[in-house]
This record gives C-alpha cells, structure tokens and sequence, in this order.
C-alpha cells in the first residue's frame, strides 16, 4: 500500500489480510511508502513483516497525488529485489508498483481496488478551453493509469457496485471479494455503561451512532436532520458521531452549524476520534447504528456494529447494503432522505421485539459470513485463479506478498 498512515477501512483490511494469510501458513510481506506504527493499528501489526521503503524523489512534493503515487511507487519497486508469487496491491496506485514488480521479477498481480480511481473522472471535469493544461495532464495520467491497469491480473472489487462503476471505466479481468471483521474483537457485551455515562446519555434515551473518519460523502448532515424531524415529535433520541475531525474541518464545521441553527446542541454529540480499545463499547453502548454515506464502495463499521448486536439501519447509497436483507438483518433507506431516516429510527424506538429481532438476525449473519478469516480463504482462491496461467502452485508456495 502506497501509505499506512491512518487508521482508516482500507489500511484495516490490508493489515488484517496480512495477519490472516500468515496465520494460514503463508509468508507475507508488507510493503509501504510509509508508515505510523503508532496511529495505523498498532494493535495489528505483531506477526506481520512489515518493510518500509520511504518516499521517493523531492519527498516534500504531496500534491498532485497522482505524482507524489508515482515517485513512491517507483522507489518501491526499485527496492524490492525478492520475487514473490503474488504482487498484492491495495488501493491506488500501488498497482502502479506492483505491475512494474511483475515486470522485473515476475509473479501475478491481484489488485485490491477498494475504490475505483477519480482520474477518468477528474479528466472530464476539466474545462479543454479554461484550463488546458490541467485538462491535458489528467488526460495523459488516466491514460497511464489505464495502460498500467491491463496489465493486471484480476482486479479485486469490495462490491458488486464498485465492480460496476471499474467496468464502466476500465477492461481487464475483476470480480468481488467482500471484505470481513474480526468475531474475536467485536462480539456483545462491551461497557455500555461506561461510554453514556461519558456524554451524559440518560437509561431511558435512544442513541444512535455513526463511526468513522468524518469526510462530506459521509452524508452525516442527513443524520441530523433526521434527529431533527424526531425531536419535532418529542422523541428521547441521541445522535453521537464518533470519529476524527482532523480530514476534512470545514465539513465538520458545517456539521456543527447545521446542529446549532437546528437547536440541537443537546441531543448531537461530537465525540472526537475513538481509540480502538474503545470501539466495541461504542458500538455497545448505542441502541442502533447509522450509516448514511454515498458513493460508498463498502463499510466495515455496519458490519461491525452488527457482529456487537447492534441494528443498523444503511443508505442505498452505501454499497455494504448488499451485505443485508431489509427488514431482517438490517433497514436500508433510500440515500439523501432525511425524513425515510427517521422513519426508520421511530420503528425502532417504538417496536422493541422487531429492534432485538433485526440485531439477532444481523449478528448471526455478519459473524457467520463475513470474518476476516472468511475473507483471506475467499482472496486466496482468487490468488489462485491468478497464478494457474503462471504454474505456480500455492499450496506449496513459500512466498505470498501482500504488496501495500
């Protein structure tokens, strides 16, 4: 992975990959531009051969991104001189790496594409005229981006959503791989005492929760005005967004307006960022989880929330809605709409046995079907797929990369 600098959905399920294939049998490296050993999971990283490169040429050059991606990436690759089977990329753009990899040493490339690259994207919005140049270097970089994508094996897609919008952009060979979450640290029974007690949350107050990096495609101004609505009918409900603020402030600010000009200083609460020790008491502590994000490819905090018992209720928008059945282990609701929100939330407050029955039955099916453990077994059998063409058995394979 070009960085493992935050503790984010995709450096999670890099790190957890890793640590599954190792405890599988197989020899794993991690390689990395950079890295925070101490604000990356830091739980996570014993056990794991983590290799750090460090930046490539003008190291104090960050924008434009696609550049910084592609000065790392050929310092990676430049360094790494041990083949490996499997050149395992996540994100972008260390694909960009790993194909120049295959190139050098050999091996297949599986590429974890968790989010599908904005460079056909940006090129388009460029105005030709306004700003030729701009226009022209987007152009040109998802040219490359494209021309290096062909040279991949199989492209790994989080959901059948994200697998649509690649497809729209790009050729090459893909499937869907659902990502996982660990039983072992979410499961019931954190202290649910403890985290309302913090924010002051009477025993009889329904909280509902969000947890996450908080970013604008979060849509967490649609929570609010749902809470907004519910007040209106003097419900006892509680909104707490859990989560860092420090990515993008001028959202959390207007956040923070929206809940001052709605008067709802006092049924809001900011937490701030929520230690990973804590995050089970969080999901524990609330009597249902929100997750109204758009243009989501996945979201690894429904399915743990889930696995802790708590009922979530997922925009249509966020494609980690394929992982639930409506009205069984879990409420979809249709995204930007604040009031089919809140209806949601009311049902739950009002109808207690289908509350208990919706978190039963979401338990059951997130723990029984979505581990990472599940989740290595399932990118094994695609690193297979990817290497029979190349002969290479890994069965008996001695090196198995996950190439971040």
């Amino acid at each position: 992975m070009h960085e493992l600098l935050v503790e984010g959905g995709g450096e999670r399920q890099c790190l957890c990959l890793a640590r599954e294939l190792v405890a599988q049998g197989h020899e794993v490296t991690v390689y990395a531009s950079v890295h925070d050993s101490l604000n990356c999971f830091p739980q996570l990283l014993p056990g794991i051969d983590i290799q750090v490169i460090g930046r490539g040429a003008f190291p104090w050059l960050r924008r434009p991104l696609f550049l910084r991606g592609y000065l790392d990436m050929k310092k990676l690759a430049a360094a790494i001189k041990v083949k490996h089977d499997v050149w395992n990329p996540h994100h972008w753009p260390a694909q960009w790496g790993a194909t120049w990899l295959k190139r050098k040493l050999g091996g297949a490339v599986v590429w974890m594409s968790n989010d599908v690259p904005n460079l056909h994207e940006r090129a388009h919005q460029q105005h030709p005229i306004r700003n030729p140049l701009r226009a022209l270097v987007y152009r040109l970089f998802y040219l490359y981006d494209r021309a290096q994508n062909q040279k991949i094996d199989i492209t790994v897609l989080v959901s059948d959503w994200a697998q649509t919008e690649y497809q729209r952009i790009y050729p090459g060979r893909t499937c869907v791989v659902h990502p996982g979450m660990d039983p072992r640290e979410f499961r019931p029974g954190g202290d649910r005492k403890k985290i309302r007690d913090r924010f002051g949350y009477a025993p009889d107050e329904f909280v509902v929760l969000w947890l996450g990096i908080i970013m604008p495609h979060r849509r967490l101004q649609d929570a609010i005005e749902a809470i907004a609505e519910l007040r209106k009918r003097e419900l006892k409900v509680r909104l707490l967004i859990a989560g860092s603020v420090d990515a993008f402030p001028g959202y959390v600010s207007s956040l923070q307006a929206q809940t001052a000009r709605l008067h709802l200083e006092k049924s809001v609460t900011f937490s701030g960022r929520v230690a990973n020790h804590e995050m089970r008491d969080f999901y524990c502590a609330c009597d249902a989880f929100v997750f109204p994000n758009e243009n989501q490819t996945w979201g690894l905090a429904v399915l743990e929330a889930m696995s802790c018992g708590c009922p979530v209720m997922v925009s249509s928008g966020a494609a980690v809605h394929e992982a639930l059945v409506d009205q069984e282990n879990g409420l979809i609701f249709p995204a930007r709409t604040p009031k089919a929100l809140a209806v949601r939330i009311a049902n739950l407050i009002s109808d207690q046995s289908f509350r208990q029955r919706i978190a039963v039955h979401g338990m059951d099916s997130v723990r029984s079907s979505y581990s990472w453990a599940q989740y290595a077994r399932n990118v094994l059998a695609v690193f297979r797929q990817a290497t029979s063409s190349q002969n290479v058995d890994l069965k008996v394979s001695k090196h198995l990369i996950a190439d971040l």
